[in-house]
């Protein structure tokens, strides 16, 4: 599970759930990004954040916000999590 404060609601944090990649997914994720990391980490939001109740919870429609309206440290940071993955900042401060 995923906290994110920024995308909740009533001062209850965002909470995404997600099953580990597998190297049959990082291989689609990694093909589908063109070799930028930031579309991939969007495509990795769609196509692995779900909800409590296992519902996606983004979809296709949802690339160009993430990619365009989403803070990027969160996109990383959220992302990274999801990868299974510390984020680079996370890594250095350690």
């Amino acid at each position: 599970v995923i906290e994110v404060p920024e995308w909740g609601e009533d001062d209850k944090p965002l909470r995404i759930f997600s099953k580990p990649l597998t190297l049959a997914e990082t291989s689609k994720l990694y093909k589908m990004s063109k070799e930028d990391d930031l579309t991939m980490m969007a495509y990795v939001l769609i196509y692995k954040a779900l909800d409590e109740n296992g519902d996606k919870l983004f979809d296709l429609g949802d690339k160009n916000a993430l990619l365009n309206s989403v803070d990027r440290e969160i996109l990383v940071s959220v992302a990274t999590k999801i990868m299974g993955q510390e984020p680079i900042e996370e890594t250095k401060k350690n």
